[in-house]
């Protein structure tokens, strides 16, 4: 749980930026700082910014110098791919405002050869539908899709017979029939076409008179729209100031998602067609090699546009407009070497106090090796941080390792094989498998509702002694879904991962941890033994306000998903070693290891819908290429450790504060546009 609440922070400040209520026209010198910034990160397309109905700057970027800007995309007009879905969610919306459905209606109410009786006009919206991708049961649908026909993809959903893949709203999985069938279902209730809709609904009233619809579009409501910017600001305005729709519609589409099931509720920063924030949200499209990115601040009233003619990555364009924000609002550049005093700069140190952060340590890799690390406010320069559950990424790497040796096995099922502990499963669900790669992935359905935290589980040494504090009785760790539906982050699992270990092998975690990872990769520093002593140099955790927390010591079965104590430029060592395996240069870890532990298994959606949970790690698609990465929390201290296994870069951060998560956004912004690292959406 600790680890989820950390994601949610970390990544939710991605997108954060300072707000004023007036930005006023950009002088002469911000239009170039702003021309300069983005061509510094190899852009060329269009970008347009305004406040309010106010255009600010509005250019055509180009590489090399023109005497004239011819201003692309202005009359003419380019598709927004995926960005579309926002157009059918207004659409939805004008309809309930009519009267005409509610969203809470079955889809198979509307088209009634919809065959899942259960999932409802929302559960589209959100992605909450569990539909299947069409590569599920189309494999070569987007290399041949210019072959198919809008019906052919409902002949062959219908025919395919596929489930659901988890109870609707239970779980985030994006899928593009979701908004095919709204489509069909707007149809259905005007009995109209999905383009005059559109027309009638949207672009008319609003003056967009460059807006088309392509009515051809195989996934006609999830793509299918054609706009330029200047149109394109008069559509979000007017759900800014529900012109078209009502407040009770807008709030309704920028509300995050809540994932709820029989553990928990998990909000998501997903919304209906869009990515949200707190006050924000956006979109990302392409469509025949153009790429957009739409960013609307609701708070400040900043309206982002960018196009890009060569379809560039998500990451590529949210970094831009990453920089468009910190120049809009004139951040300061954070400056980790030393303070200079230049007042367009901020030194770590000043920004650390600012934030109450009173520890940080920074390891950056470059070449699959380490290029600097730096302790920040510690005693040493090897002053030991709580790796919280970074402690996943050394018992994956670990079980990965015995499993080379043939010591376990990964698809086992250790359903009552453990001799310490059995397995809770329901009735009626004894055909269950729980094995090594459903536990290393949260994907096996056990979890625990409450945690351990507890004075009454003190000195435990076994699951089967421990105690949840909410509920009746036992340790609350029970199988609660069908194995590989979903993935629920479980640190429960891993206490099992760990009870297999410690029983296979028969040593002691710490013991094992030592001679399987950390002497194998001369980790001196790292450790699984708790009470450790002022004399081992470690930090001391702290609240937001700055106050000192007393020391959580993690009970005996806890340590594989918490109990780590390290140094960044340690865990940078694992990391980087599993890079190294993926790329077939380590002889700590095989190839085929690296690869198991970095395949993806399913959305990670209940942490992040940015990311993939992977096997001790998760994944990061959202760029040129892939990052692999995991949080750390244990209260008082926060960390991050993010890595390109193909181009042999990451960083690791590790601070002892509660305050931790937005200066390890800070520091990773900085570091990876400094070292132009390929660009990746959080």
């Amino acid at each position: 749980m600790m680890y989820r609440i950390l994601i949610f922070l970390l990544f939710s400040l991605f997108f954060a930026n300072c707000s004023e209520d007036e930005i006023g026209s950009f002088s002469e010198e911000t239009k170039e700082k702003i021309r300069k910034k983005i061509k510094q990160e190899g852009f060329q397309g269009v970008v347009l910014i305004s406040q309010d109905d106010t255009v600010l700057f509005r250019e055509t970027i180009y590489s090399g110098k023109q005497k004239k800007r011819s201003q692309l995309y202005k009359k003419h007009n380019f598709p927004l791919g995926e960005s579309s879905k926002l157009f059918t969610t207004f659409l939805i919306h004008k309809l309930v405002e009519k009267k005409q459905l509610s969203l809470t209606d079955p889809v198979k109410n509307h088209i009634k050869w919809f065959p899942h009786s259960k999932t409802t006009i929302e559960h589209l919206l959100r992605h909450t539908s569990g539909l299947p991708k069409i590569i599920e049961f189309l494999p070569n649908f987007d290399s041949e899709k210019s072959n198919y026909k809008r019906e052919d993809i409902k002949k062959s959903f219908i025919e395919s017979n596929l489930k659901p893949n988890f109870s609707p709203g239970e779980y985030w999985k994006y899928s593009r029939l979701d908004y095919l069938f709204l489509a069909y279902t707007i149809e259905a209730v005007t009995s109209k076409p999905y383009s005059t809709v559109v027309n009638e609904e949207i672009f008319q009233p609003l003056g967009m008179k460059h807006s088309s619809v392509d009515a051809n579009e195989i996934l006609l409501g999830n793509s299918g729209i054609l706009s330029t910017p200047e149109d394109l600001l008069l559509f979000v305005e007017s759900i800014r100031k529900t012109k078209q729709i009502s407040t009770d519609s807008k709030n309704s589409i920028l509300k995050k998602s809540v994932l709820t099931d029989a553990i928990a509720e998990d909000p998501i920063s997903f919304g209906e067609g869009v990515y949200v924030g707190d006050y924000f949200y956006w979109t990302y499209g392409k469509k025949k090699g153009i790429s957009n990115f739409l960013y609307h601040d609701l708070k400040s009233r900043i309206f982002i546009s960018v196009v890009s003619p060569y379809g560039v990555s998500k990451g590529d364009l949210s970094s831009i407009k990453s920089t468009l924000t910190e120049i809009i609002f004139s951040a300061k550049k954070l400056n980790l070497k030393k303070k200079t005093g230049s007042p367009n700069e901020i030194y770590i140190e000043d920004l650390m106090k600012e934030e109450k952060v009173p520890s940080l340590g920074i390891a950056v890799f470059k070449n699959y090796t380490l290029s600097w690390k730096k302790m920040y406010g510690t005693k040493s320069q090897q002053t030991l941080f709580r790796a919280g559950s970074l402690s996943k990424t050394m018992t994956a790497t670990a079980t990965l390792r015995l499993v080379e040796t043939g010591q376990l096995d990964l698809y086992s099922n250790w359903i009552g094989k453990l001799k310490q502990y059995k397995v809770s499963v329901p009735k009626g669900k004894k055909r269950s498998l729980v094995n090594l790669d459903l536990l290393l992935s949260h994907t096996s359905g056990l979890t625990e509702k409450g945690n351990w935290d507890d004075p009454i589980n003190s000195g435990k040494k076994h699951l089967k002694d421990l105690k949840d504090t909410n509920t009746s009785k036992g340790n609350g760790l029970k199988l609660y879904y069908k194995p590989g539906t979903k993935s629920r982050y479980s640190g429960g699992g891993y206490s099992i991962v760990q009870e297999i270990l410690t029983e296979r092998t028969g040593k002691p975690f710490p013991t094992l941890m030592e001679e399987t990872v950390f002497q194998p990769l001369q980790m001196k520093r790292s450790t699984f033994r708790q009470n450790l002593k002022e004399t081992n140099d470690r930090c001391d955790g702290y609240d937001e306000l700055g106050n000192l927390l007393p020391e959580k010591i993690f009970v005996t079965p806890e340590l594989s998903s918490g109990g780590l104590w390290t140094t960044p430029e340690e865990v940078g060592i694992v990391f980087n070693e599993v890079a190294k395996a993926k790329q077939g240069r380590s002889e700590f870890l095989s190839k085929e290891s690296a690869e198991y532990l970095l395949s993806p298994k399913m959305s990670a959606a209940s942490l992040t819908v940015h990311a993939l949970v992977a096997h001790g790690f998760f994944l990061n698609r959202t760029g040129k290429t892939e990052y692999f990465f995991h949080g750390g929390h244990t209260k008082g201290h926060k960390s991050l450790a993010i890595f390109n296994a193909e181009k042999g870069y990451g960083v690791v951060i590790m601070t002892n504060s509660e305050n931790g998560s937005k200066l390890i956004w800070r520091i990773l912004r900085n570091i990876s546009v400094d070292e132009k690292w390929d660009k990746f959406v959080n």
